[in-house]
């Protein structure tokens, strides 16, 4: 089984004032107050896909600038997963108040690293924050999406 992930990730309000500013930008509610832009190939190519950053498949400068920009707002964090078979691995990166506070994180707990300087926390929840805000609802980027069973998309 296969999973692929890229999003920016934050509060629903936040991510909600920014996505205007790309047509092909659209806000998915997720559980624990975090939303979601899924970084779909039209918004990275919309943004400016101009050359990735460190390990990163869709994390360039500009969308580190708008990143940037959200984080003004609210604590916001880029993240990516991929794994194939068993295989793969996950990467995160973070702002608050426009400054980045988590560096390019590339482990096995990248997401849940991003997620709890968002301020999740799975204490009381059978799992770990990935879950508690339930990134594991869909295996590929697009699926979040198309909206199924009352997934909020914007």
């Amino acid at each position: 089984m296969s999973y692929d992930l890229q999003a920016l990730l934050g509060k629903r309000d936040a991510l909600q004032s920014h996505a205007a500013a790309f047509s092909s930008a659209r806000v998915v509610s997720l559980t624990n107050g975090i939303a979601m832009i899924p970084m779909t190939n039209e918004l990275f190519e919309e943004i400016g896909g101009d050359g990735v950053v460190d390990k990163f498949y869709k994390f360039s400068t500009a969308v580190e600038d708008w990143a940037r920009r959200i984080s003004e707002d609210s604590p916001i964090a880029y993240v990516e997963a991929e794994y194939f078979g068993g295989v793969g691995g996950q990467n995160s990166v973070a702002w608050v108040r426009g400054l980045r506070v988590l560096e390019p994180v590339h482990a096995a707990d990248a997401i849940n690293q991003a997620l709890k300087i968002l301020g999740v926390s799975a204490a009381g929840f059978a799992g770990d924050e990935f879950d508690a805000v339930g990134l594991g609802k869909y295996r590929e980027t697009e699926s979040w999406l198309e909206n199924r069973d009352g997934n909020n998309a914007d």
